[in-house]
Order: structure tokens, then C-alpha cells, then sequence
């Protein structure tokens, strides 16, 4: 299982904290030399310290891969699925997603979805969780730009052709605007979550007593529709549905 080479180029920065991207990036290569060594407990210890200012999706595979080399698989699939959030698609981050999966104790089958694979999470995704914003600004300049020589142009084959393409900037600008929400609803949406706790109850209702519909396990992933008195409503990707005690859980 290799390591992430880190980028320098660190998707987000935690306010308030002191550290520089060169510190953290200190930091994530002495932690990338501990893991070459074998000593995966500090490089945990210098890939963490470093998230505390910046993440990236390198970053947050390499916490990850420690993780599962201290035999952490909850912890190990939730960072694989923060990384993922951020880079989907990534061929490394996936396989190592799958590789700790099959430590989990439950299978749970998946509801039928259409899907192209990781070419669509890459396209869809894009090099970095901005880049559709950015894509979705240079288009809307293109457009405003073109439709600006149409009006202007005399000629009137150049204007056919200038005022067709900005129609075609247009629809990009459009395809780009709802790919940038899309991708910033993706990033931002903590409503699904991985189980940290050995064995949990899932329960008919919010409250001790309640009817145990099944049981789960550690690293299962699930999805929380609702909190009330302190449990959380959640439901597996077969459409099970049932409530357990939100300290159970960890959000990606």
C-alpha cells in the first residue's frame, strides 16, 4: 500500500490556527519518512498534527493508511472517505476504501444506482473540490465576452458564428454552475456517517427498551436522516432504517 507523494498545494486552511502550509508540509514529510520506516503510530502523530491546520485529499489518505496499519479500520474508512469526498474517483483511494471494507463485519448490499464509475467521479469531481467554480467564472467571462462581439460585429456571417457561440458558453457556464453546487453540497454534507463502536443496537424507536431491529458493526457506513433525544435515525444503503445512539457514530 503506498503513500501519497503531499501536494503543496492544500485545499483548506483552519482559521485561527498558527501554522504555515510550509510547517504542515514539514510536518506531512517527516510523517511520509516514518511511514516508509514502519513506525505508523508517529507518522499518525505528524500526518494529525498536520490536518489540524490543512487537509488535502493526500493528507487525509496517508491518516488513513495509518489507520488500517494499526488495525484502526473505523478510523481507517472514514478518512478514505473524506479523501474520497475530495478526489473522487482516485484510483488509490478507492482500492484502499475497498481493501478496508472487507474487514467489516456487515454486508450490506447497496440499493441499484446508475453510475459510470471513476471516470464520472473524476469528471463530476474535477482535479480539487473549486475547480467547477473556477470553470464556471472563466465560462461566464467566455460568454459575456462573445455576446459582447456579436452585438458589436458588423459583419453578419461573424455574428451568426459569434452569437452561436455564446450560446454554447452559455450552456457550459449553466453545466458548470450546477456542477460547482453539486460538488460544494457534496463536500459540506455531514449526513453520513461511519460506526465507531464494536457492536451497536439498532432500535424500533429513540430509546432504551425499543425493539432491536439488527445489529451493526464497526466501520459500517450509514446515513442519519434525524436526531431526537439524543439518538440518531439511520439508514443503511439497503434502505434499512432504525435508531442508535449518535456517540456510536463518527460523520465523514
Amino acid at each position: 500500500m503506498r503513500t501519497f507523494a503531499l501536494s503543496l498545494l492544500l485545499l483548506a486552511t483552519v482559521p485561527g490556527m498558527a501554522m504555515t502550509r510550509v510547517e504542515a508540509d514539514s510536518l506531512a514529510a517527516q510523517g511520509s519518512r516514518a511511514y516508509a520506516a514502519g513506525d505508523h503510530a508517529a507518522a499518525l502523530a505528524l500526518f494529525d498534527s498536520a490536518a489540524t491546520a490543512f487537509t488535502s485529499p493526500a493528507l487525509l489518505y496517508n491518516i488513513g493508511n495509518c489507520h488500517f496499519k494499526l488495525n484502526d479500520i473505523p478510523h481507517a474508512i472514514l478518512y478514505f472517505e473524506r479523501a474520497l469526498r475530495l478526489a473522487p474517483g482516485d484510483a488509490d483511494v478507492q482500492t484502499n476504501l475497498e481493501l478496508a471494507r472487507q474487514n467489516v463485519v456487515d454486508r450490506v448490499n447497496e440499493l441499484p444506482g446508475f453510475s459510470l464509475g471513476s471516470t464520472w467521479s473524476r469528471i463530476r469531481g474535477g482535479r480539487d473540490a473549486d475547480q467547477w467554480a473556477r470553470r464556471s467564472l472563466w465560462a461566464c467571462l467566455a460568454f459575456f465576452v462573445a455576446l459582447a462581439a456579436a452585438v458589436a460585429m458588423r459583419q453578419r456571417t461573424a455574428r451568426r458564428s459569434l452569437f452561436a457561440l455564446s450560446g454554447l458558453l452559455f450552456i457550459g457556464t449553466a453545466l458548470s454552475i450546477a456542477f460547482a453546487a453539486f460538488r460544494h453540497k457534496e463536500v459540506t454534507d455531514q449526513s453520513e456517517a461511519i460506526i465507531m463502536s464494536a457492536k451497536v443496537d439498532v432500535r424500533s424507536e429513540p430509546r432504551d427498551g425499543s425493539t432491536v431491529l439488527f445489529v451493526l458493526h464497526k466501520g459500517t457506513k450509514v446515513t442519519i436522516l434525524q436526531q431526537d433525544n439524543a439518538w440518531s435515525e439511520v439508514q443503511l444503503a439497503n434502505g434499512s432504517v432504525g435508531w442508535m445512539p449518535p456517540a456510536s457514530l463518527e460523520r465523514i
